[in-house]
């Protein structure tokens, strides 16, 4: 899902890391240690990297080459995709993606997503361009940017949509590339060690509901040996297409399964919780409150009203993260509120306790949104 705000955990020290751009156009990066505090830094200024206008963010860690990384592009710039990237407890250092003489077309500055792949040993940025087709820089720890036009590796057809969601799955050793068709479809791109790309349609596969477009997530959970794509349908109920190993895709209406309020907006995100062994879908409703929903292995899918049950500030319907703190065997969702210069607010769950919010701009004097 498009968006200038990025969350995820990084293992080797132990912390979960919020990224986001402040109103002077630099990159910032929130740091959550296991002693509870939050912390601000300007990530820009560290490592020296270009200022842009509304820049979409990505950012991942890559256990491979034990780095972690921000990427970010802008519609407003050239169309080079740029990066900050630090070395477990290296300063962090800037790289223009596109200056690596790949032979990458310029990206159109809508949607960018970044992942490692432990199977491969590589890290991959996929991102949209105005040919209508999917293009994908990658790296391993030695050696030059490789560039791929996913759209015709895998003989796909172009598409005026501009919605991803990329991931790696451990359970079959692939990697996979989802996507909006013009159609309302949801398609994938999937490749494995072998190196050959592949194309499904597997909003066909499942015979499931047209997609609305405004947001998808995709995910791999461990737990119960399964890829999973969440979205928007038409009617504002929120639709997850899953497959195992077998291949075989299914859908379900979660929204209806859990008893659960309409969505609103682009506020979308699926995760699992590994720790928990629980897979988790979170979304702004159309009350503007946080919803969950989670289903654990062998179970059915429960739904939580995150902002009733815990008091938290209502919620803009355009940016959610959630994901994993696995050191602290937690669950953590971001949001902004609806103020006109959002704050960023932080939902942690620890197994075993209870849900906790905090203002994170308040609480780490963080820099303002805009």
């Amino acid at each position: 899902m498009r968006s200038n705000i990025a969350g995820y955990e990084w293992p080797l020290s132990g912390t979960i890391q919020i990224v986001y751009q402040t109103g002077d156009n630099r990159i910032h990066v929130l740091v959550a240690s296991q002693d509870g505090r939050w912390r601000d830094y300007d990530i820009t200024r560290a490592a020296g990297g270009p200022l842009l206008e509304t820049p979409i963010i990505t950012a991942y860690t890559w256990p491979t080459g034990r780095t972690q990384q921000i990427d970010y592009v802008s519609s407003m710039s050239n169309g080079h995709i740029h990066e900050l990237v630090t070395l477990e407890d290296h300063p962090w250092s800037y790289e223009d993606l596109m200056d690596q003489h790949t032979g990458a077309p310029p990206s159109d500055g809508i949607d960018i997503v970044g992942y490692g792949w432990e199977a491969g040993g590589t890290k991959h940025v996929v991102y949209t361009a105005a040919d209508g087709h999917i293009h994908e820089v990658s790296a391993g720890v030695s050696g030059p940017w490789r560039y791929t036009n996913l759209t015709q590796a895998a003989g796909a057809h172009q598409t005026e949509s501009r919605i991803l969601a990329a991931y790696p799955w451990d359970v079959q050793k692939t990697r996979q590339v989802v996507y909006l068709g013009d159609d309302g479809h949801i398609h994938e791109l999937s490749v494995g060690l072998e190196g050959s790309w592949s194309h499904q349609d597997i909003t066909s596969l499942a015979a499931a509901p047209l997609a609305e477009a405004s947001a998808l997530s995709a995910y791999a959970w461990q737990t119960g040996s399964t890829k999973q794509v969440v979205y928007l349908g038409a009617n504002g109920d929120i639709y997850e297409l899953v497959a195992g190993a077998d291949g075989q895709w299914k859908y379900s209406d979660l929204t209806a399964l859990a008893g659960a309020p309409l969505a609103a907006g682009s506020a979308l995100a699926g995760f699992a919780w590994e720790t928990g062994q629980s897979k988790q879908v979170v979304y702004v409703g159309n009350d503007r409150h946080v919803h969950e929903l989670a289903l654990e292995q062998n179970g059915q899918w429960k739904h939580t009203d995150l902002t009733q049950h815990i008091h938290a500030p209502e919620a803009a319907n355009d940016v959610i993260v959630g994901h994993e703190w696995s050191s602290q065997f937690a669950k953590h969702v971001v949001y902004l509120d609806r103020n006109s210069n959002p704050h960023i607010h932080s939902l942690l769950f620890t197994h075993g306790g209870n849900w906790k919010h905090t203002d994170l701009t308040n609480a780490a004097g963080a820099e303002p949104l805009v």
